[in-house]
């Protein structure tokens, strides 16, 4: 390797260094943000990676039941092509996949409590499940008001970047790999589900959430308790803000809603088909006496924010 090449190498590491750092479970840092007044700068994503790697490492998965709890272990290595990552000319990150050792006990008869939990609590506090493929699904990423390293009692979580909207290295799967080599989902896990449906206009169950609830994708009945009524796309209750952001661009961001932000939605009972964690009481092909389950959308919030149940220990990230 001649001199040239290995400072570009040495620059290039640095530079993902500096992008893409880790804060809790993920490596979801934007070392790049700025706020002068209104003006923000983030790196919004409009693209992809190409997901074109092809991984050497098997996927392994398998769930067990014992007395009241659902017993999954996994690598939490896909069976699908990823996008580049490692310290490689064009990665998305840093960060190279590797094969886990991952085991997770949730609720096989769950209950709907009182109250919900939320995935971000002063910081992700959980993840939201698992798929069938023994991919965790997370849609949190780690990035508080104003987006500098290290993050302090002094950052704002009511304002934590989208991690969809933003650029922190997803492939088409919109997943990455934390620091630990673990990859995960942040929202819509695109070859997934092709893999394992050539029509995905029906009901599809995905995955367990970590409160033991079913996760389905996009579609369910009409009629949530009637499985003779026609499959739709449910909506999500949730809809983008109107106006001006509150804050004053020093303690909190301003400037026109535009999605950047978790708090830049609402939600809005009975606005669509899902509740406040993006779930819904009926019946479905796996329960047909009726069962409480999530739904992932294609529109916000994609991947749920809360559990109606209390979830397992298991997918828990931080202090909370």
């Amino acid at each position: 390797m001649s001199k040239f090449s290995l400072l570009v190498n040495v620059l290039l590491s640095f530079a993902f260094m500096l992008f893409y750092s880790c804060e809790n479970s993920d490596s979801d840092a934007l070392n790049n943000d700025s706020a002068v007044g209104c003006n923000i700068l983030i790196m919004v994503d409009s693209s992809r990676g190409d997901c074109s790697e092809i991984l050497n490492i098997a996927n392994e998965f398998s769930i067990t039941t014992s007395g009241d709890l659902r017993k999954i272990t996994a690598n939490n290595i896909p069976a699908h092509d990823v996008g580049l990552f490692g310290n490689a000319l064009g990665a998305l990150n840093p960060n190279s996949i590797t094969e886990q050792n991952s085991s997770y006990d949730i609720d096989l008869t769950p209950s709907i409590t009182n109250s919900k939990t939320y995935l971000l609590n002063n910081g992700p506090a959980y993840s939201f499940g698992i798929l069938l493929n023994g991919v965790e699904v997370d849609p949190v990423a780690a990035e508080p008001w104003p987006h500098t390293k290290p993050v302090t009692n002094s950052h704002n979580w009511n304002w934590n970047l989208e991690a969809t909207m933003v650029d922190i290295g997803l492939d088409c799967n919109t997943a990455h790999v934390q620091p630990t080599g673990k990859y995960h989902y942040h929202g819509v896990p695109n070859l997934y589900l092709e893999s394992i449906a050539s029509n995905l206009n029906e009901m599809r169950h995905v995955g367990w959430a970590a409160d033991g609830h079913p996760i389905y994708y996009a579609y369910g009945y009409s009629t949530a308790d009637d499985n003779s009524s026609i499959v739709k796309t449910l909506s999500s209750s949730y809809q983008l803000k109107s106006g001006e952001r509150p804050g004053d661009g020093e303690s909190a961001p301003c400037g026109t809603y535009s999605g950047v932000y978790s708090a830049d939605y609402e939600y809005t009972e009975g606005l669509g088909d899902l509740d406040e964690c993006n779930g819904r009481e009926g019946v479905t092909p796996e329960f047909p006496d009726g069962t409480y389950y999530y739904v992932i959308t294609n529109e916000f919030p994609g991947v749920p924010r809360c559990f109606v149940g209390v979830p397992s220990n298991d997918f828990k990230l931080g202090p909370g």
